[in-house]
């Protein structure tokens, strides 16, 4: 124990080395620096894909960034067509999808798989909106509508942003317009009984205010999939809001205040699982989150502050012919927070990024799938504080960038009183967990650059499996030692680069430690269910990114991962992670002329190992053949302000399923016109 506490003062003694006093001689010494403000602008028409924040929670440019990171342009993001966050991450970046229909997906990169956990579970890939935790369930209610571009981070990133970042971070960026007004309404139709309706404004109100609205309505009736059957309780209605209040405060001083709203309502659920009993499925689905973010120049230290609030509800129904809907199942989320950051650029190329989060979550569900109401597990509360510090080095006229870094979590999980669960004994355990990373980039010539990488990573256990006794249908009993699960990833990569084209190739290893597993016992002749760190897992991959401007007017993009490994170990066995295909690959064709606008993608998804539980009701793992999937858009702008456009999603008709059992929607096409106004 003594050893244990040892080596945790030597890790932060490290972590606290980047605020020495040495830091601040140098300083002193290299005289004052400029710091330049963040640019405010992130409208459709600033040129933001140049600029990164998520691999440094601090602007820096893309180029410059040892870590790998794909960036989803707001142009992308309006000519792909897509469903929602999830849909438009597989066709635009190179990441791992497990998608049903309604509005339920899982994501995930680097091998880990893409797993939906428990409610109150962490999530092994952290989704951001503005850097601030945007949702803690369902990624189908993040709206890409009012995002300036989507950066996705690949590789661990607890060193930064602690649990949930263990395989990377997805980082929604929204639009900021804080010039003249501008803004329009669209409308669209298609197959399917689809329709909907979009409106946005943005820009200054006056020299002190400026606002950002982004609000969508859309309905969607039953689908056909791609054989031409006809999916019963398939459709969806859905909108969302999203406000932006910005005030200039003073020069280098601004403070905005958000509030984002979505809805799902009367979301079908066809496919396997809604036949578990027999009886098919709708949900209402909800997420609120309501933000205020100070930001400042003060001498050499951009400073920043942030409070939020967010929630999340899933109500699902039974939905039988009747047109009857009892509760089949009920779920909140809750969670506030707050974050204080100093961006310190204490002498020219060297930068010093700390801050302090906080974070508080609160879960709980209840199931009434045999009828009466019952819970898995007990309400659950996380609470996490935590110090990080990264420095940043530039070197050799920009040629060389360097980052080391590290972040210092503590967590309190506690379990709840629950009213289903009288006998059970509310519980709390706290520990501490240390991330390390650093990583280098250098451009040997203009043209050529090495860049690497390294960091630990971590997702907190749950508050039922680590402090947990209680009772549902079976007797279960938290393991107080439990400890987080754990990776250490590392890559290395070559970039080339010229006006017109580049091209990066990345190797990837990750070993998993202490993964979570459970296991049954009897104590004094009762039978219990508990939780170990027992298994272990390893992804080992290529990443191959390519882009090339053919002419002014075209652009192709490539994306492809090979996993050359993705497997856990249990009990001596090593058996390949479900849903991580071992070849995936992504091609798009852009064109964009004065007037006119054109797209055509292609994806691949090879084959993959999945249980086919739900679709045949057996447990068998095996191996499903890939598919491959296009997609079209064009748009005609024929007036100054007025614009056309026809989009069409599975472009050949292709039958495929995600996941085993669900089958998604055939051949979609859509309609749409769009009034602006400048």
């Amino acid at each position: 124990m003594a050893l244990k506490m040892k080596m945790e003062s030597i890790r932060l003694a490290g972590l606290l080395f980047c605020l020495t006093p040495v830091a601040a001689a140098v300083a002193q010494t290299a005289g004052p620096v400029e710091v330049v403000a963040a640019s405010q602008d992130t409208g459709a028409n600033a040129d933001t894909y140049r600029v990164v924040v998520t691999g440094a929670r601090s602007e820096m440019r893309l180029k410059d960034t040892p870590q790998r990171i794909e960036v989803v342009t707001r142009k992308e993001i309006e000519q792909t067509p897509h469903h929602d966050l999830a849909d438009l991450l597989d066709k635009t970046a190179n990441v791992d999808i497990k998608q049903y229909p309604g509005m339920n997906a899982a994501v995930s990169v680097r091998g880990y798989t893409p797993s939906s956990p428990m409610v109150g579970e962490s999530w092994q890939t952290l989704f951001l909106q503005d850097g601030i935790p945007a949702i803690k369930d369902n990624i189908g209610l993040i709206p890409s509508q009012g995002a300036a571009r989507v950066e996705v981070l690949r590789g661990p990133s607890s060193a930064l942003y602690g649990a949930q970042a263990m395989s990377g971070v997805i980082n929604v960026i929204p639009v900021r317009r804080t010039g003249d007004l501008q803004g329009g309404v669209g409308v669209s139709v298609g197959n399917f009984k689809h329709r909907s309706v979009q409106a946005d404004i943005g820009g200054a109100l006056t020299p002190w205010l400026n606002l950002d609205y982004f609000g969508s309505w859309q309905k969607q009736g039953d689908y056909k999939s791609g054989d031409g059957t006809r999916w019963n309780n398939s459709a969806a209605t859905q909108y969302s809001h999203g406000l932006r209040l910005g005030f200039e405060l003073a020069p280098g001083w601004t403070l905005d205040a958000r509030a984002d709203v979505a809805r799902g309502d009367d979301v079908g659920n066809p496919g396997a699982w809604s036949e578990y009993d027999g009886k098919p499925t709708v949900k209402d689905v909800k997420r609120d989150l309501y933000s205020a973010k100070l930001k400042g120049v003060m001498g050499q230290h951009a400073l920043s502050a942030a409070v939020y609030s967010g929630k999340e509800t899933n109500t699902t129904y039974k939905a039988p012919p009747s047109g009857q809907r009892p509760l089949d199942f009920d779920a909140k989320i809750t969670w506030q927070g707050a974050q204080l950051k100093d961006e310190w650029t204490w002498a020219d190329g060297y930068k010093l990024v700390y801050g302090v989060d906080y974070d508080q979550t609160k879960a709980g569900s209840v199931s009434y799938l045999f009828g009466p109401a019952t819970v898995y597990n007990p309400d659950s509360k996380l609470q996490t504080t935590a110090i990080y510090a990264q420095q940043h080095m530039a070197f050799n006229n920009d040629q060389t960038n360097v980052y080391v870094g590290g972040r210092y979590d503590r967590f309190k999980l506690s379990t709840l009183p629950t009213a289903l669960l009288p006998n059970n004994t509310p519980q709390s355990r706290t520990f501490n967990q240390f991330s390390p990373s650093a990583g280098i980039k250098h451009y040997f010539t203009p043209m050529v650059a090495v860049h690497a990488s390294a960091g630990k990573g971590f997702m907190a256990p749950s508050a039922w499996k680590l402090a947990g006794d209680y009772s549902t249908f079976s007797n279960y009993r938290g393991n107080p030692n439990l400890k987080p699960e754990s990776s250490r990833s590392a890559d290395i990569g070559v970039t080339l680069e010229q006006p017109d084209w580049n091209v990066d190739l990345t190797f990837y290893d990750t070993r998993v430690k202490d993964k979570i597993v459970s296991y049954k016992y009897q104590e004094a002749g009762k039978g219990y269910t508990s939780w170990i760190n027992a298994d272990q897992a390893r992804m080992r991959g290529l990443e191959l990114t390519a882009g090339w401007d053919i002419n002014p007017n075209l652009k192709l993009g490539l994306g492809y991962t090979h996993s050359l490994r993705a497997e856990s170990e249990s009990k001596g066995v090593w058996k390949d992670l479900e849903y991580v295909p071992k070849h995936s690959a992504r091609l798009t064709l852009d064109g964009n002329w004065d007037k006119l606008h054109t797209r055509v993608g292609a994806r691949y998804t090879g084959k993959a190992t999945k249980s086919a539980f739900f679709a045949d009701w057996s447990s068998t793992t095996k191996q499903y053949p890939g598919y491959t999937l296009w997609d079209a858009s064009v748009a005609y702008r024929f007036l100054p302000n007025h614009t056309l456009s026809f989009s069409v999603d599975n472009l050949f008709d292709k039958y495929y399923e995600s996941v085993p059992g669900y089958a998604m929607p055939g051949r979609e096409f859509k309609l749409g016109y769009r009034w602006d106004f400048k």
